[in-house]
């Protein structure tokens, strides 16, 4: 009997065990891409710090044009 109850719980944990094994990839490769992005934004931060830097001698901040000031042209 103990046979028996012992290859049953075998078969249930086996789809189980793929399936937490799936999760723990995706979960792992989502972490890891996260982490790329993060990583990215930071070196662009740095990288617009240090050309600023370079231009204006960390007298001014650079900013794109606001265009919110022009008129409406109907």
């Amino acid at each position: 009997m103990s046979v028996l109850a012992h290859r049953k719980s075998t078969a249930i944990a086996s789809p189980v065990l793929a399936v937490a094994g799936f999760l723990r990839k995706m979960i792992r490769s989502g972490m890891r891409l996260l982490t790329h992005i993060v990583e990215v934004n930071a070196e662009a931060r740095q990288h617009k710090a240090a050309i600023e830097a370079e231009l204006y001698l960390n007298h001014y901040k650079h900013s794109s044009k606001n265009d919110d000031d022009l008129p409406v042209v109907r």
